[in-house]
């Protein structure tokens, strides 16, 4: 068993969380975290781990901030930017950035590792794995005497919309007709 998982103790999930919940294991993991660093427990930062663990998306604290805001209008927007810390360090979230100045964040918990390609132009976000990306990451830095400890591969381009000025736009394109009201979210 993991070192910062021995002998924690557990805090139930509040009432109207019941232990089937979807997210039972990273609501304990966030807790036990808690009590390790001796940080109180709110509905507050329940509500933000909830709400990050419903969406998929690259989130930057602003987004996370404003579907937070949505469930409950008393979180402030520090309180969400420390939780999300909090999260990072519970290895339930990682941070990315994508060169647009803004840190976002990513599910890490149970997520397999994965590499982004990223649209210059309408900020599309690809997520993809490639056995043959690791397998040369690795026999490159075995050629080098080098020990991969962790690494972050990003692919800046173009979607297909904009390098073929096409109105045929691939789903994931934020150029194409509906897009906008879906969420600035990536």
């Amino acid at each position: 068993m993991p070192e910062h998982l021995e002998q924690q103790e557990t805090t139930p999930l509040p009432q109207s969380q019941p232990a089937t919940d979807a997210f039972h294991e990273e609501f304990e993991l966030f807790h036990r975290h808690l009590v390790k660093h001796r940080l109180k427990r709110t509905a507050q930062r329940d509500l933000i781990l909830r709400t990050f663990l419903e969406t998929e998306a690259h989130l930057s604290v602003e987004e996370l901030y404003d579907l937070v805001k949505q469930r409950d209008k008393t979180v402030g927007f520090t309180t969400v930017y420390r939780t999300l810390r909090l999260l990072v360090e519970a290895k339930l979230a990682r941070e990315v950035n994508f060169n647009d100045g803004r840190a976002r964040y990513e599910h890490e918990y149970k997520h397999d590792h994965h590499d982004h390609l990223i649209c210059t132009e309408c900020d599309a976000l690809i997520e993809f794995f490639s056995p043959e990306i690791e397998r040369l990451q690795e026999e490159i830095a075995k050629q080098y005497g080098f020990v991969i400890a962790d690494h972050s591969h990003r692919v800046f381009g173009m979607c297909q919309a904009y390098y073929t000025n096409s109105d045929d736009y691939p789903p994931y394109c934020r150029k194409r007709p509906g897009a906008a009201q879906e969420g600035k979210m990536r």
